[in-house]
C-alpha cells in the first residue's frame, strides 16, 4: 500500500479503488454533482464504516471535515454534501457490471499478494468453495423477488478461495438471483477452475452436472443423499490409521450417470456419517474428507459479511440497488482483505475493519500505528477450573 500520510484512513483504503475523477460515458453525461466514481466511493466508505441507511452515509461525509482529517473524504469525492434522495437514485442507477469489474480487480490484487498456499492444504490441491446465501426481503417491498406467499428474498451465489485455511479465505465469483433458483442451475457457472477442487454441499447434487464435468476434467467433491444408487464397480483398501475415520471408499457408477466415480463415506468427531461423491482418484481418503470439512469456511465467511459488513440490511428494494450492494459489500471486504496483507500485519480482518472504523477521521499512519502496535496484555487468561469430581489434593493448613 502506497504510504501517503496525508490522507486520512478511510480515504486511505478507498484510494485502493483508483476512481478518483471518474466518469461513465453513459451514465454521467447529465450528472452535475454525483458520478460514477464518487457514489461508489461514498457507498464503499458507507461498507466500511457500517452505515445502513443513505442518511447515516451523508452525515459521515458531513461529519469528515478538513479539520478532523489530513485530506477528507470531501475532497476525495469532491463534495461538500450531498442528499440522500439524491444518493439513492444514483445508487439505484448505477451499472452493476462497472461494480463487477472492480470487485475482480481488487481480487486480482488479492491473488497477486497471496497465492494460493497450497502446502497447507490437503494433499497440495487448491481448494474451491461454492455455495449460497439468501437475503430476506419484506413481502411489501420486494414483490419481484417472490418466492411464496411469505417469503420473499434474493440470493448470493459464491465461489470462495482457500488460500489458506487458518489465514486466507475470500470470494472471488459471485451470481445474483432471486430466491427461488436453486444452486444446480448455477453450478456449471462456479465450478470452472481446472487447477482446483471444487468443494459443494449436498444441493448441488446432481448427477447430469457431474458426468459434466467429468468430461470437462473439472474436480469436485459433493456431498450426496445416503439414499442415493449406485452400482459399485471397485473397493479401496483403506489404511489401518484411517479406519476410525474413513468408513469405505469405492468406485461407483452413480444412477442416471455413465461416469465412473469415487464414493467416500466418513464419520466426523461428533460420529455423524457424510457421504462424499468426487472423481478425484489420486487423492488420499483422508484427504478428501479434510477438503470437505473446510467447507465450513464458506459458511464463516457468510456470517462474517452479514455480522460485520450488515449484510442483513438493505439500503435499497429495488432489483438494481440489491444487485449493487451485493458487489458493494463484496468490495468492501476485498478492501479490508487488501490492507491485511500490504501492511503484513498479524491482525485479523475483522481487526482491521474495527481499527479502520476507529481511525476513518485520523491520519494514515495512526492507522499504521494501531496494526503495529503489540498486544500489551501478559496475563496467560483464566486458567482452567478444576473438576468437581477429581479428588481434592491434601494440602497443608497453618492457622495462626
Amino acid at each position: 500500500m502506497d504510504n501517503l500520510p496525508n490522507l486520512s484512513t478511510v480515504c486511505q483504503c478507498l484510494n485502493q479503488l483508483e476512481l478518483q475523477g471518474f466518469r461513465s460515458l453513459l451514465d454521467d453525461h447529465r450528472a452535475k454533482k454525483l458520478f460514477t466514481g464518487n457514489t461508489i466511493q461514498l457507498l464503499v466508505a458507507g461498507q466500511l464504516l457500517g452505515a445502513t441507511s443513505y442518511d447515516m452515509i451523508t452525515e459521515q461525509l458531513q461529519a469528515h471535515e478538513p479539520l478532523q482529517a489530513h485530506e477528507p473524504l470531501q475532497a476525495m469525492t469532491g463534495l461538500a454534501s450531498v442528499s440522500p434522495s439524491a444518493l439513492s437514485r444514483k445508487t439505484n442507477g448505477l451499472c452493476t457490471d462497472t461494480l463487477q469489474a472492480l470487485f475482480l480487480k481488487l481480487v486480482a490484487a488479492i491473488q497477486q499478494q497471496q497465492p494460493d498456499q497450497t502446502a497447507s492444504l490437503p494433499a497440495g490441491k487448491k481448494l474451491r468453495l461454492v455455495d449460497a446465501t439468501e437475503l430476506t426481503l419484506p413481502v411489501q417491498r420486494a414483490s419481484w423477488a417472490n418466492y411464496s406467499k411469505n417469503k420473499h428474498g434474493v440470493k448470493m451465489h459464491t465461489r470462495v478461495v482457500v488460500a489458506h485455511p487458518e489465514k486466507w479465505v475470500y470470494p472471488d465469483r459471485i451470481i445474483a438471483s432471486t430466491v427461488d433458483v436453486n444452486e444446480t442451475e448455477l453450478s456449471l457457472e462456479l465450478v470452472t477452475d481446472p487447477d482446483a477442487i471444487h468443494v459443494m454441499d449436498r444441493g448441488y447434487q446432481k448427477h447430469g452436472h457431474f458426468e459434466q464435468w467429468e468430461q470437462q476434467n473439472l474436480r469436485f467433491i459433493t456431498r450426496v443423499r445416503e439414499n442415493t444408487r449406485f452400482e459399485v464397480t471397485r473397493d479401496f483398501r483403506v489404511p489401518k490409521k484411517d479406519q476410525d475415520v474413513i468408513l469405505s471408499d469405492r468406485k461407483v457408477i452413480l444412477h442416471k450417470c455413465r461416469s465412473r466415480l469415487r464414493l467416500l463415506i466418513f464419520r466426523d468427531d461428533q460420529g455423524k456419517e457424510y457421504y462424499l461423491i468426487t472423481n478425484c482418484f489420486d487423492v488420499p481418503a483422508a484427504d478428501l474428507a479434510q477438503m470437505y470439512k473446510y467447507r465450513w469456511l464458506i459458511e464463516l465467511f457468510f456470517k462474517w459479511i452479514k455480522q460485520h459488513l450488515r449484510f442483513v440490511k438493505v439500503i435499497s428494494y429495488s432489483p438494481q440497488g440489491i444487485w449493487n450492494q451485493l458487489y458493494l459489500v463484496l468490495i468492501a471486504y476485498a478492501l479490508c482483505t487488501l490492507v491485511r496483507l500490504q501492511t503484513a500485519t498479524t491482525k485479523t480482518t475483522w481487526d482491521i475493519l474495527k481499527l479502520i472504523r476507529i481511525y476513518a477521521y485520523h491520519p494514515w499512519w495512526t492507522m499504521e500505528k494501531a496494526l503495529a502496535r503489540k498486544p500489551t496484555r501478559t496475563s496467560k487468561g483464566r486458567q482452567r477450573s478444576p473438576d468437581r469430581n477429581e479428588i481434592p489434593i491434601e494440602r497443608k493448613v497453618i492457622i495462626r
